[in-house]
């Protein structure tokens, strides 16, 4: 039952920041804070295949190229059960490298997609990508806050 609730939380926070976030600005990734929050406690039959259905999910709220998130959310979901199998998941430093490890293999699989496809690139700054993982971090610390002290990735 939570799982809905945080998709419709997920879907409504994202339409207003798509309406309130100024042009340009890169906004905190919220499928991505929703697939981890998934994954976080659940095996990874289950959060791998959640991860790239959100992914598909955002591209086609987006009207973007399909399955380019789908892959994104999917290596992020991936790096996140690496992660967490290797660190203290309940402790602090182990969560941000979770985090950090899941944020840049999401980037990652993005650049795969746009290589294999020969895609050109937008204008993108490595500020631009460093501002969206500090304003995703503070989403992410609290869902895991929200998951529960009983589960771990």
């Amino acid at each position: 039952m939570k799982a809905p609730l945080a998709l419709l939380l997920t879907l409504f926070l994202a339409g207003l920041l798509g309406a309130l976030w100024p042009q340009g600005l890169m906004a905190p990734d919220l499928f991505l804070v929703l697939a981890l929050w998934y994954a976080h406690g659940r095996p990874y039959y289950l959060g791998l295949p959640m991860a790239f259905l959100l992914g598909l999910l955002q591209d086609l709220l987006g009207f973007g190229l399909l399955g380019l998130h789908a892959v994104g959310l999917l290596s992020g979901a991936y790096a996140f059960y690496a992660a967490g199998e290797r660190l203290a998941a309940r402790e602090t430093p182990g969560v941000l490298l979770a985090f950090l490890a899941a944020f840049a293999a999401k980037w990652a699989g993005y650049f795969l997609v746009a290589y294999w496809l020969r895609l050109d690139l937008p204008p993108l700054l490595l500020g631009d990508i460093l501002l969206e993982g500090l304003l995703t971090l503070p989403l992410f610390l609290l869902a895991s806050r929200l998951a529960g002290p009983a589960s771990q990735p």
